[in-house]
C-alpha cells in the first residue's frame, strides 16, 4: 500500500474487513452505520498509507485504531444529532446473539489465543473497564461517575492495564502476516 498499489489495498481489505466491520457494529450498533465506518476507515487508510510506522503497530493494530476512532466519532456524532441518547443497560455486556462480537470474530485467526490470554491477565475489574472505555466509548470522567469511583483511580487503573495488554500482545506475536 505505501507504493500506492491498489492491489495491495485490495488484498488487505480481504484480510481485515471482518473485523473492521465487527468492531464498528459493536460500537455503534447500526449496519448503515457501521459500513459507513468501514468505507471512511479503509478511505484514510489508502490515504494515510505513507504513514504508517511498523514500530509502532501491526498493520491490523493500526487499522482496528483508526476504525475505532471513527466508529466513536460516528457514534458521538450521532448520538449528538438525534439528542436520543438511551440509559446503559444494567446488562449492556450481554453477549449478543445476532451479531458476533470483535472477539467472536479473532476467534477465526491464529492469534485468538493469544489475545484471549492477555486479556486474562486483567482482572475482572481492568477487564470491565476496558469494554466501557472501547467499546461502549466512555471517557475516563464518564467510567468515574458510572462506576462511582474517583477519577485518579479509574486513570491508574486503565493505564494499568494498557500496560498490561500492550505488553502481551508486542511481546508475543511472532513476525509474519498482517501482524507484522
Amino acid at each position: 500500500m505505501q507504493a500506492s498499489e491498489q492491489e495491495a489495498l485490495s488484498h488487505f481489505y480481504d484480510l481485515t474487513v471482518a473485523y473492521v466491520f465487527g468492531l464498528a457494529m459493536r460500537i455503534v450498533s447500526n449496519q448503515a452505520l457501521a459500513e459507513e465506518v468501514v468505507n471512511d476507515v479503509y478511505l484514510q487508510a489508502w490515504r494515510n498509507r505513507a504513514s504508517y510506522q511498523a514500530t509502532q503497530a501491526t498493520p491490523l493494530a493500526w487499522l482496528m485504531m483508526m476504525a475505532h476512532s471513527r466508529a466513536i466519532d460516528t457514534l458521538r456524532r450521532e448520538t449528538t444529532a438525534t439528542k436520543q441518547q438511551l440509559p446503559m443497560a444494567e446488562d449492556f455486556d450481554a453477549v449478543d446473539e445476532q451479531c458476533l462480537s470483535p472477539l467472536e470474530q479473532l476467534s477465526r485467526s491464529e492469534h485468538h489465543e493469544r489475545l484471549k490470554a492477555a486479556l486474562q491477565l486483567l482482572d475482572t475489574q481492568q477487564r470491565h473497564w476496558i469494554n466501557l472505555a472501547f467499546y461502549r466509548g466512555m471517557s475516563h470522567q464518564e467510567i468515574a461517575d458510572y462506576t462511582g469511583e474517583p477519577l485518579g483511580t479509574v486513570k491508574t487503573v486503565l493505564r494499568c492495564a494498557q500496560a498490561v495488554l500492550r505488553t502481551a500482545l508486542t511481546t508475543v506475536y511472532p513476525t509474519g502476516g498482517i501482524y507484522e
